[in-house]
This record gives C-alpha cells, sequence and structure tokens, in this order.
C-alpha cells in the first residue's frame, strides 16, 4: 500500500491512527501541536501565578484569589507544541541474519509505525540510520502524516550492512541533535552489554525519553539450523570459529539469548526507559497492538 511494508493493511493504519507518542517529559517543540511544554502559553493546562504588571490581560485575572489577597495576580498556562521523534535504525550487518528471519524488515516495519504514529498525532519525526549500505535517509524532520510513504520509498533501498559501536555510534548522534525529544532505538542490540546500556544512559543523561525496542529472529533465539560441527561466522566482523554443537549446546545459546534480552530488559526498567521485544516468528501487527505500553505509546 503506497509503497509501505505489507503488513500496513488498511485496519492496522487505522489502529496506528488511534495511537499517539507518550512522554515522561515535558520537551519544548518547533510548532503548535498536541503535547504540554514548558513554555509558558495560552492552553487550558495551569501552570502557575505572578503579579499582574499593567498591559496584561484582565481575562487572565484570578479574581477569587484577589477576593482573598486583594492583590492581582495572573494565571499562566502551558504550551503545547508538537514533540520531536527521533528513530535510529540499525541497520548492521547482524540485522540481515539470519535471512529466513527477516529482522531487517521487522525492524524497518517498527521504525515506519512508530513514525506514522507520530506524525499522525502532528509531531516531527527524524530518522537517523546507524551503519548500512546504500542511499542514506536524510537526518532532517519530517512533518505531516503524507511524508510516511517519502521515509518509506527512502527506507527501500538501504540494505544492511557493516558493523559499529553502538555507545560511540549514539554518542556522534546525540550531538548532532540540536533539541532534546523523545527516542526510539530499533536493534537486534546482539553486541556487548557494555555497548548497549552506555549507548542508550547517553540519552538518559541528555533527559530524553527513551524507547529501546529490541528485534530477534524466531530461528536466531531458538538456535535452529545449529547442530553438529559447524562454522560459526560473524556477520559483522567476518570471524569465523569451529564448533561442535548437539542439544545440550544448543540449548546454553538459547538461554544465553534469553538472559541478553532479560538484562537489557531490566537495565530499562531501573533507568526509566521503554522496553519492547519483538521476535519476528510472531505476527507484526499482533505485537505492535499488545505492546502499544512497551514502546512508549498510548490510545
Amino acid at each position: 500500500m503506497l509503497g509501505l511494508p505489507d503488513e500496513f493493511t488498511p485496519q492496522f493504519l487505522t489502529r496506528l491512527e488511534e495511537l499517539r507518542i507518550r512522554t515522561r517529559r515535558q520537551y519544548a517543540g518547533m510548532g503548535k501541536g498536541a503535547h504540554l511544554s514548558p513554555k509558558r502559553g495560552s492552553s487550558l493546562e495551569f501552570s502557575d501565578y505572578r503579579h499582574y504588571s499593567p498591559g496584561d490581560d484582565f481575562r487572565y485575572i484570578d479574581w477569587g484569589l484577589y477576593g482573598r489577597s486583594d492583590k492581582l495576580y495572573i494565571k499562566l498556562f502551558k504550551e503545547e507544541e508538537d514533540l520531536l521523534t527521533y528513530i535510529f535504525l540499525d541497520a548492521s550487518a547482524s540485522m540481515a541474519f539470519p535471512a529466513s528471519d527477516r529482522k531487517f524488515e521487522r525492524a524497518v516495519a517498527t521504525a515506519l509505525a512508530i513514525a506514522y504514529v507520530a506524525l499522525g498525532s502532528g509531531d516531527r519525526v527524524m530518522l537517523r540510520v546507524l551503519a548500512g549500505a546504500g542511499a542514506k535517509v536524510d537526518p532532517v524532520f519530517l512533518y505531516g502524516r503524507h511524508r510516511i510513504v517519502e521515509l518509506a520509498q527512502k527506507m527501500r533501498a538501504i540494505k544492511p550492512g557493516g558493523e559499529y559501536d553502538l555507545a560511540q555510534a549514539l554518542a556522534r548522534e546525540l550531538h548532532s541533535i540540536r533539541r532534546a525529544g523523545k527516542v526510539f532505538v530499533v536493534s537486534d542490540f546482539l553486541m556487548l552489554l557494555n555497548s548497549v546500556t552506555r549507548g542508550l544512559g547517553l540519552f538518559t543523561a541528555a533527559t530524553m525519553d527513551v524507547t529501546a525496542v529490541q528485534i530477534l529472529g524466531g530461528h536466531e533465539v531458538q538456535g535452529q539450523g545449529l547442530e553438529g560441527d559447524v562454522e560459526v561466522v560473524d556477520s559483522e566482523s567476518g570471524e569465523s570459529l569451529r564448533v561442535a554443537i548437539g542439544p545440550r549446546e544448543r540449548e546454553q545459546y538459547h538461554q544465553t539469548m534469553l538472559r541478553l534480552t532479560r538484562e537489557i530488559k531490566q537495565f530499562c526498567t531501573k533507568r526509566g526507559l521503554h522496553y519492547a521485544l519483538h521476535l519476528t516468528d510472531q505476527q507484526f501487527q499482533d505485537f505492535f497492538a499488545r505492546a502499544v505500553t512497551d514502546l512508549g505509546l498510548a490510545h
């Protein structure tokens, strides 16, 4: 549909239009929107009082407070602005393996679904691709629901490739960001745990509201295809290792994968980050519907 992934049926898009990005903090935007901003404005959300000064609008005088204190005070209200939403998409080589799991395709679908929610709510979206090959997506803010088609077209030209250190890559990205906002990091996070925690921690230190979305292959987690004497090749570094794998070793591998997801989730929970896990043997639409709260979204 309009160049979007097959999962984006009319029914699924309707469900996405019922959602909005939720934040635990208030951020200044770039224009009018539906999110409370730390700026003072004219919304219905009361913020504070200040003493009346000549020239202030009489409509904002609190006459009840005047009757009690015999002093004039002006009501101050919150401003409502759009939300700046940053989506970081892992396009390193590991996202292409195993090919049968379609990890990168699901990561792209996840990024586009989040972008559609934000754009449909009147927010601004910037997609930033980490590693990868092919045409690059310009790191500029997109505004308006119709821009999702343009974004989907650009993402079709991206192919997984290369390797990178997540913490270093996110540090460079954070340095180039001028305004705080909501952050989504979509990755398999198959790297040293320290790199994951340091990378995600950079955004919390910068008062960003972060959601980590981990995409793993269903076959990958189970270790399917790992049997007997096999050569295991690192898809990013190219390093190889010959190992003998039986039922015991495959179960150890499976438990190691599960432990990685638990440790990342525990880190996110402890630091106040959102965390969602998508296994590609699940239906994508069902995952997105069930994980609304975990993704940091709201109805």
